[in-house]
């Protein structure tokens, strides 16, 4: 398995990891006041960013008191996000017309795969 001694390059693996739920809230939390309330793709939506909020919580808190075992909701989440950006992308390209948002899925699903990184070095660490 791949597994990392830092967070860009400098910073320690518990540190990125509280960086990570943080900006992850911060991130998922704004996306509720942009998401269309009516339709029932984004009651959907707001239900699945409530469930990634609520693990970055738990990541959160498995950091800062350094349980392992509250890593690993974060870990399987996020896993699921990035299956669900990969698929959204490849739907996208292939069904409709190309359009702007899949670039920033194909960044995402980049950034999320490092976490997911991070976040699964640290709780290799805590073993």
């Amino acid at each position: 398995m791949i597994y990392t001694d830092s967070c860009c390059c400098c910073i320690e693996l518990r540190t990125g990891c509280i960086m990570i739920a943080i900006i992850d809230v911060i991130l998922h939390g704004l996306d509720r006041f942009f998401v269309d309330r009516d339709s029932m793709l984004g009651f959907a939506s707001l239900i699945i960013s409530g469930i990634y909020v609520g693990c970055c919580v738990t990541l959160l808190i498995g950091c800062l008191l350094s349980f392992r075992w509250l890593l690993l909701p974060y870990i399987y989440v996020a896993l699921l996000h990035i299956l669900i950006l990969v698929w959204e992308c490849i739907y996208v390209v292939t069904v409709e017309d190309f359009y702007d948002f899949v670039i920033f899925d194909i960044i995402q699903t980049i950034l999320s795969l490092y976490f997911c990184l991070i976040v699964y070095s640290y709780y290799h660490t805590l073993l």
